[in-house]
């Protein structure tokens, strides 16, 4: 009976630890399994957002050919009735992708970086903070108000340490909760507006489709042909308000459906004609030609859904890309 119960015991403690033993093994199985399913989904991942990127790239090409053909074919000009300013897509892509894109002529928008001035040009500052104070009147926002975010932005983006009458410099950046100072460089996006004091989230949305920016690139050139009728209050800032929005749209209503081919004859008729000589720099700024374009690319691969922006340069028949950004 001795013998018996010790047997019966001793077949008890195996079976326990058979037991421990198919417990564990059966959690490591569970944990490599999940460590393989991560490695798998991460794998996954990976392989979508190097597609996407892929993809990104190839827009970039395929707007590149698109922009070259069709300046070529248009003696260089262009206007909004070209593919590139009309097909965005969406476009169905192989093995399952999806691109949708948005490109903007840089010309067609004021550049932020242009409120720098130039080297030692207070004059020329002084122009841009009138145009883009006139250009944000334009759009309803109050006179006292437009004039700090001008010169704000002015001193963000010129390269001293001078404060404007009613900018800002560093010393109002520092006592921020989270301190930093400006940037006395040009921006490269125009998400970065948000820096600058007084750049609400509300002040960035109602400019963001008559503000741009162009990387490292001060000057301020506006092509004509290419001005959205919705954004006619670009041409009042750069008449610094001595043209109403009406009589802008007017403007803009008014040009051939391919664009005009010199910019002589916009400033040689109409209410642009008869404010050159009253505007302060004879809207010079004014040109029929553009060399930045943005594209914007919305990129969807499976799961992967990115949106991409990159700045490209025309010089003739060559392009650059200059700047890539991902995100909003």
């Amino acid at each position: 009976m001795m013998m018996k119960a010790k047997q019966h015991k001793q077949h008890g403690a195996a079976l326990i630890t058979v037991l421990l033993v198919v417990a564990i093994v059966s959690v490591v199985a569970v944990q490599l399994g999940t460590q393989l399913q991560n490695h798998v989904s991460r794998s996954s991942s990976a392989y979508q957002a190097e597609q996407s990127y892929w993809m990104w790239l190839s827009a970039e090409e395929v707007l590149s050919e698109v922009l070259t053909q069709e300046l070529d074919a248009n003696d260089g000009i262009p206007h909004l009735k070209q593919a590139w300013a009309t097909e965005t897509g969406p476009f169905q892509l192989a093995g399952g992708g999806q691109l949708s894109a948005a490109v903007r002529d840089l010309h067609s928008c004021f550049n932020a970086n242009s409120l720098a001035g130039g080297e030692q040009d207070e004059s020329l500052k002084e122009l841009r903070i009138k145009q883009f104070t006139a250009l944000m009147v334009a759009l309803d926002i109050d006179a006292y108000q437009a004039q700090r975010l001008a010169h704000a932005l002015s001193d963000f983006v010129d390269s001293d340490l001078k404060l404007s009458a009613q900018g800002a410099e560093d010393a109002d950046y520092e006592s921020l909760p989270l301190p930093y100072q400006t940037a006395n460089s040009g921006l490269l996006d125009i998400s970065e507006l948000r820096l600058i004091r007084g750049f609400s989230a509300e002040i960035v949305d109602k400019i963001r489709p008559l503000v741009c920016v162009i990387p490292n690139n001060q000057e301020l050139t506006i092509n004509i042909n290419t001005i959205d009728l919705d954004n006619a209050e670009l041409l009042v800032g750069m008449t610094q308000g001595n043209m109403s929005v009406s009589a802008a749209e007017d403007v803009l209503r008014g040009r051939p459906e391919k664009g005009y081919e010199e910019i002589s004859t916009v400033l040689s008729e109409g209410s642009l004609g008869s404010l050159k000589t009253e505007t302060e720099g004879g809207l010079s700024e004014l040109t029929v030609n553009s060399q930045f374009f943005q594209l914007t690319a919305f990129l969807k691969w499976k799961d992967s859904e990115i949106q991409a922006r990159s700045v490209l340069q025309l010089d003739g028949k060559h392009t650059t890309v200059i700047y890539r950004a991902m995100g909003d």
